[in-house]
């Protein structure tokens, strides 16, 4: 299509955008100045926009010019991997893979997942953090796959693949659990909240279930910890909701607490991995099925030491629940 701008173009704008002058440019690219000259008017009538500051030494670009220096880099790195990628499968190589996890999964099946990824990858890295920002990662290209409790629903085309039911569950301490008994609107009126700061994807959920309960938290501390929040809970300063795999990575921090019920199983976050579509082969598939077997494997035997209820409420998905 006429508007399109060729990869080699890029190169050309980049290598402008990187010298003091169209000469220095031309040279570090071994071609003639006017070929340099010719490239960047082009490029300036298809993106309908000056680039380039005029008679600027050195050379300095525009707004707009920022921001095709940023999108053409990135497409030329893009490229790069690509080709690269391609060569080495084609001669029965591995490829490189980048995985981003939430911290409550990668803490508790980070290892043993990463031990059985690498089999099958050249070079294996792991980045892990807030749900929000590896989300922006997986959009930027930076990451191949993303274990996280976040859809991104706003961006359709992306693959997804279920992997597990994460149940909701209260932690209370043991002198006001009334036996096991304790329901939300008891708890909710007559102690105070130690809940996850409102902005983290924890804390929305939260928000989400007090409004399902109709309850109204007495909120007393706000935290982004689930280790404080379990320590604040332990050590009587009030209750709080989390979910089986935040809780399972601190076994030592729910002594003394009563993890309950809560409204009957009904309320749980699910975790999905994402990718962009087919640029992997079948390596989602098989990342996927074996997040599903550690975590019923590995994981929810331990959910069910802390409280046998929960056989019935965390286990492996193939497919998201109907909303």
């Amino acid at each position: 299509m006429k508007n399109n701008v060729e990869i080699g173009a890029l190169k050309i704008f980049v290598a402008i955008s990187e010298a003091d002058t169209l000469t220095q440019a031309a040279e570090r690219l071994g071609i003639t100045q006017s070929a340099v000259s010719q490239t960047l008017k082009q490029i300036e009538q298809k993106t309908e926009t000056q680039l380039v500051v005029t008679r600027s030494r050195p050379i300095k670009l525009t707004p707009s010019g920022q921001v095709l220096k940023g999108y053409a880099q990135q497409i030329i790195s893009d490229t790069h991997r690509m080709l690269a990628d391609v060569r080495q499968l084609s001669m029965g190589g591995l490829l490189p893979l980048k995985v981003g996890m939430i911290d409550s999964f990668c803490d508790v099946a980070g290892l043993a997942l990463m031990e059985q990824v690498q089999a099958f990858t050249s070079k294996l890295t792991l980045r892990t953090g807030l749900g929000s920002s590896l989300s922006q990662d997986l959009l930027n290209r930076d990451l191949d796959l993303l274990i996280t409790s976040d859809p991104i629903g706003e961006v359709p085309e992306l693959q997804r693949f279920p992997i597990l039911r994460d149940p909701f569950v209260m932690i209370v301490p043991e002198k006001f659990a009334q036996d096991g008994t304790a329901t939300p609107a008891w708890l909710a009126e007559n102690l105070s909240f130690v809940r996850y700061a409102g902005t983290s994807r924890l804390g929305i959920f939260t928000d989400l279930i007090a409004r399902r309960l109709s309850i109204d938290l007495n909120v007393a501390y706000e935290l982004d910890s689930t280790q404080t929040l379990l320590r604040f809970v332990q050590s009587g300063r009030g209750w709080a909701i989390t979910t089986g795999l935040c809780m399972v990575r601190y076994p030592e921090l729910l002594k003394g607490v009563r993890v309950l019920q809560l409204a009957k199983s009904t309320n749980a976050r699910h975790l999905t991995m994402l990718c962009r579509p087919n640029e992997l082969g079948d390596v989602p598939d098989r990342v996927a099925a074996m997040c599903r077997s550690i975590y019923r494997d590995e994981i929810v035997p331990q959910l069910i030491q802390i409280a046998p209820w929960l056989e019935q409420q965390a286990y492996a998905i193939h497919e998201m629940p109907a909303i």
